[in-house]
Formats: C-alpha cells, structure tokens, sequence
C-alpha cells in the first residue's frame, strides 16, 4: 500500500484528490488509486465529475483484474462493469463525446477481460456493443489518441474473433 493514501482531509478539495489519483495511475500504482477514487464516491461530485471518478474507478479495477485469476478476477470485473454502467448516464456523448467514448472503450475492455477469464463469447459481443458509435461521435473531434485507442480495441476484437473462426 502507498504511503500517499490516507482518508481524504477535510480541507481537501475533491480536485487534490482527483490529482493525487491520477499521478497515482500514472505511478502505475492502482491500488492505491482505487482507494481514493473510492473515497471521492462519497463526495459531493457534480454529475460530470461522478462519471469521470466512475469510469476511473473501473478501469484501476480492470488493471487490477487482469493481474488475477479465478474469482478475485471476477468479482474485481463485474464491480469494474458495474461501475461502468453507472457512469455512462453521467457522460452524454451530445455533452462530452470525448468523455463517453472514453467510458465506453474502458467497458469494452472489461468486457474483453471478462471473455479471456471465462471464454464466453457473449464478452466479445458485449465488447463490440460497448463501442458502437464511438467512431462516429469521434470523427469531427481533435481526439486523435482516444481514436486510435478505441479502433486498437476494435482489431483486438476483430482479431480474437477471427482467431475464434478458425478454430471451428
């Protein structure tokens, strides 16, 4: 555990400890980061907010998984779901494209997470799902990164599927 992580001061605005997660993610140190992103959850956060610590929250539990296996793996997927899902009210593609589609790769993930613990295919498809739409909202933005990351998941998917015909 990190020294950095102690319960949020009184003092502390919910933007310190926004900060002090990301340079935690940044530090590679996800633990840690999920605790706080768990604190801020108890915050007084604006819907924008929430749905930014949400998706951040689940993607630190994603990392975390994919460094297990068996039920520890699955039940840190299924909160990483879970608090994916609650996140997309949050972020309007209409309102923040860059910040939907952000949510919607990272579900995607976990979706593919979940496909290569337990081998349902049903993953792969929910994982496609999750990105529908994403390219078209992206394409009269600068987000070039965000782009490029989403259609990486995309041949990732595309890949394992074909991998999948083959073996039939």
């Amino acid at each position: 555990m990190n020294a950095l992580i102690e319960p949020r001061q009184a003092g502390e605005s919910v933007f310190t400890s926004l900060g002090r997660a990301k340079a935690l993610i940044e530090g590679r140190d996800f633990d840690s980061a999920a605790l706080v992103y768990f604190q801020l959850l108890d915050a007084e956060l604006t819907t924008p907010l929430r749905g930014e610590v949400l998706t951040n929250l689940g993607a630190a539990l994603c990392v975390l998984a994919r460094g297990q296996k068996g039920a520890a793996a699955q039940t840190q997927l299924d909160q990483a779901r879970d608090l994916l899902v609650k996140a997309l009210p949050c972020r309007q593609r209409a309102q923040a494209p860059a910040a939907w589609a952000t949510t919607r790769a990272n579900l995607a993930l976990v979706h593919l997470a979940r496909y290569e613990l337990s081998g349902n295919s049903d993953e792969l498809l929910s994982a496609h799902l999750a990105l529908d739409g994403i390219e078209a909202a992206l394409r009269h933005t600068d987000e070039v990164g965000l782009r490029d990351w989403v259609a990486a998941i995309r041949d990732q998917l595309l890949e394992l599927r074909e991998r999948r015909g083959k073996r039939r």
